[in-house]
């Protein structure tokens, strides 16, 4: 739908437009996400006329029902801490299994932090709200496996994305806090905070403006090339 350059329009014109295209480049991106589990949308900061950054929504998304023992929604402002080769990542995808070396992992294959080793055989796997993980084993009898470490942080803002769902700090130096605000709900799973509503009214809206300038710029085209006919008739 968006063309460039645009050489026939006013400088206003020119970053009205780009900030469209940048408004369009998140709300797709948000669409595209609404069913991913724990994704934040993202929304523009403008500057003047133009969208100098965006900035992540880390507001509460809805609960999802799936009765999965190792799914986990996060009750509260608090995050996941996931092993990664580059480090440890946070998240708010609880969707987790287990693996081969029974590990809680994620469909990357990548450890929650805490969640310790699931030993073979076990029934059930039981995640308290306070991050206690136990498992069951044949006999019915459970056994304290870890605590997931969950964490929380001052200022979300100072975290940026990486991936659709994981976040790193900004600064090596902004470290978070063990969680004193969050829970683990076990079997369900906190959904995308993108409301698909609202975000296609949004896309209606950045058509509309969008549409509008482009408008101008033809308007403004229509009337250079017709000063430029009748200068040519008068020489």
């Amino acid at each position: 739908m968006f063309i460039g350059p645009y050489p026939y329009h006013s400088g206003n014109t020119y970053l009205g437009m780009m900030a469209q295209e940048e408004r369009m480049n998140l709300a797709s991106n948000n669409m595209a996400n609404v069913n991913t589990a724990g994704y934040k949308k993202d929304v523009p900061i403008f500057e003047g006329y133009l969208v100098k950054q965006s900035k992540t929504y880390f507001g509460q998304g809805p609960f999802k029902l799936t009765e999965n023992d190792l799914d986990m929604a996060l009750n509260g402002p608090g995050f996941f801490q996931i092993e990664t080769p580059n480090g440890i990542r946070y998240s708010r995808n609880g969707t987790f299994s287990v693996n081969s070396e029974g590990l809680i992992v994620t469909a990357d294959g990548y450890t929650l932090v805490g969640a310790g080793t699931v030993p073979p055989g076990s029934l059930k796997v039981i995640v308290e709200r306070g991050g206690r993980v136990q498992a069951v084993n044949e006999d019915l009898e459970s056994e304290v496996i870890g605590q997931i470490e969950l964490v929380e942080f001052e200022d979300p803002n100072q975290l940026i994305k990486e991936g659709y769902d994981f976040f790193v700090p900004k600064s090596p130096d902004f470290v978070p806090d063990p969680a004193a605000g969050t829970t683990v709900e076990q079997g369900f799973l906190e959904m995308s905070n993108v409301n698909p509503v609202s975000e296609s009214v949004e896309l209606i809206d950045i058509y509309r403006v969008y549409e509008a300038l482009q408008k101008i710029v033809h308007t403004k085209q229509e009337m250079d090339q017709k000063a430029v006919g009748e200068l040519g008739k008068l020489t």
